[in-house]
């Protein structure tokens, strides 16, 4: 299981700002929405092949290739594909600051901008949010996350359940733990063809706009512009540890290093071309980090990922994303 990809072979959507905007505003930007959402440093991207959509091929199946004797021929096989059809996403907002407080400063833009970091912080949120919980059938407009896909257990080795694994709890405020493995082959997030990496401002100047009793005033307005969707390639490489109680007294009970155990040998073989990366909530990375303190837990330590202090386990960083549930429901068995 690879937590660096040999060569680079993926950009992540931090990395193409950096290598389109050349320090301009946008690239300033996805630099403030990746201090709070580190699945921004992670996650491979990849432009749609086919508009605002990304259709690709899941493998369901394996060739047959079959022993032959001398003057014997063999079948030509083939594996077996299943297309797939993922969409992306439009998430916009505005921004307006009054023109006379934002002249008052020496540098306007840099004003707005920061002015503009609660809308962006709000964004990121929303994305976060739905990079897990998306559910298109409650929200059309949205697109579908992990948790609306990895939502049932299955034993067959073929269903996506097969990576959903049972912690055990049987009430109805639960948490998850995510081992994602980001690549092009793997889970990676898409955006529109021919976009700029989906992510666009756009200084819309002076305007007049109007205060909440309706008054008018001059303001600046900028539009904020988010256009993204998940796509799955191999749901193998990914694995739900679902059902994990949050109540203090009922956690403690819980297997956790056993449950990693499993969650990491059920991809393992399946996610050595991609970057895995373990996500939990504050709770549960509190209880890990407690239990890294530990002397007996060899498997699970403190130490070093991208220059900062980390928790691993078998060498592989666990993140915190606050924006993963601490009320989810109950995962069920697939009927």
């Amino acid at each position: 299981m690879s937590t660096n990809i040999i060569g680079n072979t993926y950009l992540t959507l931090k990395d193409k700002y950096n290598q389109m905007e050349d320090g301009k505003v946008t690239a300033t930007i996805i630099d403030l929405l990746s201090t709070t959402n580190e699945i921004l440093e992670d996650a491979a991207v990849e432009e749609c092949n086919d508009g605002t959509s990304h259709k690709t091929s899941v493998r369901n199946g394996l060739p047959k290739p079959e022993f032959r004797e001398f003057y014997q021929g063999v079948n030509c096989s083939k594996g077996t594909y299943t297309q797939v059809v993922e969409t992306t996403a439009m998430l916009e907002d505005y921004s307006e600051v009054d023109k006379s407080l934002a002249d008052l400063n020496g540098d306007c833009e840099q004003f707005r901008l920061n002015e503009a970091s609660g809308h962006l912080e709000g964004m990121n949120q929303v994305v976060k949010t739905n990079l897990f919980y998306g559910n298109k059938g409650v929200n059309h407009s949205a697109f579908d996350g992990l948790a609306n896909r990895y939502n049932k257990i299955n034993t067959d080795k073929t269903s996506i359940g097969s990576k959903v694994i049972d912690g055990g709890s049987t009430g109805d405020e639960n948490t998850s733990i995510w081992f994602i493995t980001w690549g092009t082959l793997h889970t990676h997030l898409i955006y529109p063809k021919g976009s700029k990496a989906g992510l666009q401002h756009t200084n819309l100047g002076e305007v007049t706009a109007r205060d909440k009793d309706n008054k008018l005033f001059q303001a600046y307005r900028d539009h904020f512009k988010w256009d993204l969707g998940l796509a799955i390639r191999d749901f193998r490489s990914t694995c739900r540890i679902a059902n994990i109680p949050t109540d203090k007294s009922a956690l403690k009970s819980v297997a956790l290093i056993d449950l990693l155990t499993e969650a990491y040998y059920a991809i393992r073989r399946f996610s050595k071309t991609g970057k895995t990366i373990i996500y939990t909530n504050e709770t549960i990375q509190c209880e890990l980090h407690k239990q890294a303190r530990k002397d007996s837990n060899i498997n699970l330590n403190l130490s070093e990922y991208e220059g900062k202090p980390i928790v691993k386990f078998l060498d592989i960083p666990i993140k915190c994303c606050d924006e993963i549930l601490n009320t989810e429901e109950k995962v069920s068995e697939a009927a």
